[in-house]
């Protein structure tokens, strides 16, 4: 039973982080002028796999698939002379697990509405002429989507929502080269409020509700985008993860997040005002049995 909380772990190091990871898209570091609202609607596809070694329970396989469709109503502004753009996004999240010991545990995922994202950032320094801008971003995600205990199991969460307040700042640069390359760096940390309402496995059969505690956890990132025609620009972006250690009921710390990943984008101007984006990422690199296998991505954006 140990080495199955062990592979449970490790499961909830691949479900929570990915949900928290803050992917900026290749052209997001570029400051938008003031009075423009923007709306959109994504469908995001994201499947995790791998098998584990459980000891006396032997290999444990599993599939954890992610659907979620995203509205975001944004609007930017301006402070004097630095742009600035808010916005609040709320997603609409589909979880389930095929998993032959999750089933032998009654685990099962859930729908529903899931936690809402509030984000502020700002542009201290543009230079438009030289398309060169470094900007500044903080996000806040509140606990406000669907949440059940059972559903959390062993930091392994198949909820809608998460049951914490989760902060994020996030500080980037964009360059542009040329008329039709651009390249952008960013980095975030983030930090997670203990969730209290997560079920641990207690032996010899049952379970109780304790507190999970989430190291801070950061990503660096960093894009390379092609305007190949004025409605299509191509593009690739690179993605390290570090640190997230997570502990149940004051146990001992797990293992830090240690991956890295990659995007393939398509980005597409349907009119002035309307642009359809798709994104592909996946792992490059994850010192993990059990890791994200295919992140897609489909966004439709209008502007007024």
């Amino acid at each position: 039973m140990v080495s199955l909380i062990r592979a449970l772990t490790a499961f909830s190091l691949v479900v929570s982080f990915n949900a928290a990871a803050l992917d900026l898209g290749p052209l997001d570091g570029i400051a938008p002028p003031p009075g423009i609202t923007g709306i959109s609607l994504e469908f995001a596809d994201q499947t995790s796999s791998g098998s584990l070694e459980a000891g006396a329970l032997g290999t444990i396989d599993a599939k954890i698939d992610t659907q979620a469709w995203k509205l975001r109503v944004g609007h930017s502004f301006g402070l004097g002379e630095t742009p600035v753009y808010v916005y609040g996004e709320l997603p609409m999240t589909d979880r389930s697990i095929e998993s032959e010991t999750a089933k032998l545990l009654q685990f099962e995922g859930d729908s529903g509405i899931g936690d809402l994202a509030l984000a502020a950032a700002i542009w201290p320094y543009t230079n438009q002429d030289a398309g060169r801008y470094w900007g500044l971003a903080g996000y806040l995600v509140a606990p406000v989507g669907g949440y059940e205990t059972e559903r959390n199991l062993e930091g392994v969460n198949l909820n809608p929502g998460g049951n914490r307040w989760i902060g994020i700042l996030q500080t980037g640069i964009h360059q542009r080269f040329g008329e039709r390359w651009h390249w952008s760096l960013g980095s975030d940390i983030t930090f997670f409020e203990d969730n209290d309402k997560v079920h641990k496995i207690v032996l010899p059969a049952g379970r109780e509700v304790v507190r999970q505690e989430v190291e801070p956890y950061i990503t660096y990132q960093t894009s390379l985008a092609w305007q190949v025609l004025p409605a299509l620009t191509l593009a690739a972006s690179y993605y390290v993860d570090r640190g997230g250690e997570s502990r149940i009921d004051g146990a001992d710390w797990g293992s830090a997040v240690n991956r890295e990943r990659y995007g393939l984008w398509v980005m597409t101007a349907l009119s002035r005002q309307t642009r359809l984006n798709f994104s592909y990422k996946s792992t490059v690199d994850n010192e993990s049995d059990f890791e994200l296998k295919d992140n897609f991505q489909v966004r439709l954006i209008r502007f007024f």
